[in-house]
């Protein structure tokens, strides 16, 4: 890998690779422009093709193409090589951006292939289909947003796209382990189609690979028994390739438009977020059937602390969405709510006007704010004038909001909002907070400058950095004959991993049990390491291979 990463950048101009995202101009030996990293307005952001490097003398960025591309597009080291490889014209070798065995690595290229033969043939059914194309139309998508999404049709029959698969080369098991077909209970040996009668929308990876798609429901296959229609949306289930609480649909597009707008605008479905794109709010990403995920956070703090939570306004999504600002306020995000009109989502703002929609994100109000005054709407329609009950529901719903801000002067404002809206001293709404924060239960992992899970103190482990204590973990759980063993052996070396173990064995237990609150009910043992390996793979590599910036 050491040689084809120094391939990667001798091939590459870092000039080039910089001046698609800034306007450079030649300083001498070096180029100089505006730091796409902070706002400036006298240049200091350098660039020297020479060493490879870059630096800015203002906010202190530096390092090397993949480190550029790393902070720049928010995506990890191996998502960088691997695009900076394919411009580059370098091939990378089997497993060179993973820890996973040739076999593995094989098995999910092959599902990646399964995945895109699947779109592939359900954008060709949307095009059979008048009345589905019609369909979009009156939801407002144009036929060149259609286009651009990928958008495509699965048919109403039970084995249409299984046997298209299967005639192209794909085996059995692999439809159905990327996610595309169900086994038979009633025939042995035979799957059937998972998705059927459902417009189909592609979600893609980083690199803009299929990686999983979501249907909505929009005919029954004929002869189908039953009276109740099926559900609105399926998704694929999680796969090798496809992990929901990791993935945002949306992103592979979104990334560059996030960090020029420093803003994220969050939406719950595929047509809020298509539209919300073609309405001219390309910074908008949507959750992949699951829940907002610290994962979720951890992507987008690369890209901006700015998020915006585009709501349903139903009940259920006023719920879900107090939860979801309560953990981006705890990461440390500035979280704001826009208001829609009564019974509007921001799909049906696109489509009435896309003005109305931009006009709700930009006046949107804080948090805060919105929820004071969603917690009133919220009470029974004889109570909400009630005083008393809706300041036990702030008490309850809003309260958490403040004490989860890390910011002294942020809960201080918020903390005087609070104090004219209920109508009581400041002194009240202080002591409330006081014992919320007191009684709100440590996070499982606080986060680090990199946006890692970074583990709290407890005696001689303290010592450690954050890397060491991933890989200590890992070494506890998986052991040094392990794969993932062997790899933190290749990465780290000998004498780092004695260290680490003779500073963790005594509490091995308690590293277990931190490991396993780590991987969570919505991960696996295996993905969690995979993220892990990753991280550490990716900052060893920077260390390792960039060049100090002269």
């Amino acid at each position: 890998m050491d040689s084809e990463v120094q391939q990667v950048k001798d091939k590459l101009n870092l000039v080039e690779v910089v001046g698609q995202y800034v306007q450079l101009k030649r300083a001498g030996r070096n180029w100089v422009g505006r730091c796409p990293f902070h706002k400036e307005r006298t240049p200091s952001f350098y660039v020297n093709p020479e060493r490879g490097t870059y630096k800015c003398f203002g906010c202190g960025e530096g390092g090397d193409v993949f480190s550029f591309v790393e902070k720049l597009d928010g995506i990890d080291f191996k998502t960088a090589l691997k695009q900076l490889a394919e411009k580059a014209g370098v091939t990378l070798t089997r497993g060179s951006t993973s820890w996973k065995k040739p076999e593995e690595k094989e098995k999910e290229e092959r599902l990646r292939e399964v995945a895109h033969a699947a779109t592939l043939f359900f954008e060709a059914e949307l095009k059979k289909r008048k009345d589905v194309q019609d369909y979009l139309a009156t939801r407002g998508i144009q036929e060149e947003t259609s286009a651009t999404w990928r958008l495509g049709y699965a048919p109403a029959s039970w084995e249409e796209l299984s046997k298209h698969l299967l005639s192209v080369g794909f085996s059995k098991d692999e439809v159905v382990e990327a996610g595309f077909a169900v086994k038979s209970d009633k025939r042995p040996n035979e799957i059937f189609d998972r998705f059927r009668g459902r417009i189909i929308f592609p979600i893609f990876d980083l690199g803009g690979e299929t990686i999983a798609v979501s249907g909505r429901f929009f005919e029954k296959v004929p002869g189908q028994t039953g009276d109740t229609e099926p559900a609105k949306y399926v998704n694929s289930p999680e796969t090798l390739i496809f992990k929901k609480s990791r993935t945002l649909y949306g992103l592979d597009r979104a990334r560059a438009a996030i960090r020029k707008a420093d803003c994220i605008l969050l939406v719950e479905g595929q047509f809020d977020l298509v539209l919300a794109h073609q309405s001219g709010l390309p910074f908008a990403v949507a959750l992949s059937g699951t829940a907002l995920t610290p994962e979720h956070l951890s992507l987008l703090s690369r890209l901006s602390k700015r998020l915006v939570l585009a709501l349903d306004g139903d009940a259920a999504g006023v719920r879900a969405g107090l939860k979801s600002a309560f953990m981006a306020i705890a990461a440390g995000f500035d979280v704001k709510v826009p208001t829609f009109p009564a019974g509007k989502d921001p799909a049906d703002l696109a489509r009435e006007n896309p003005e109305l929609l931009k006009a709700a994100v930009r006046t949107s109000k804080t948090a805060v704010e919105f929820f004071l005054d969603a917690v009133r709407a919220s009470l029974p329609p004889g109570r909400q004038g009630d005083e008393r009950a809706y300041k036990k529901a702030v008490e309850v719903a809003v309260l958490p909001l403040v004490a989860a801000m890390e910011s002294k002067i942020e809960q201080e404002h918020f903390m005087s909002l609070l104090s004219l809206r209920l109508g009581v001293s400041a002194e009240a709404v202080r002591a409330e907070v006081a014992k919320v924060k007191k009684s709100t239960p440590p996070a499982v992992g606080e986060e680090d400058a990199g946006g890692s899970p970074q583990l709290h103190k407890n005696g001689g482990e303290s010592e450690l950095p954050p890397l060491e204590k991933k890989a200590g973990m890992l070494l506890i759980r998986f052991g040094r004959e392990s794969d993932i063993g062997g790899k933190l052996l290749e990465l780290l070396g000998t004498d780092t991993l004695a260290k680490i173990e003779s500073a963790l064995a005594p509490n091995a237990e308690e590293w277990r049990f931190r490991f396993d609150r780590e991987v969570g009910e919505h991960s696996s043992d295996e993905a969690v390491a995979a993220d892990m390996l990753a991280d550490i793979e990716r900052q060893v590599g920077r260390e390792r291979f960039k060049m100090k910036f002269l």
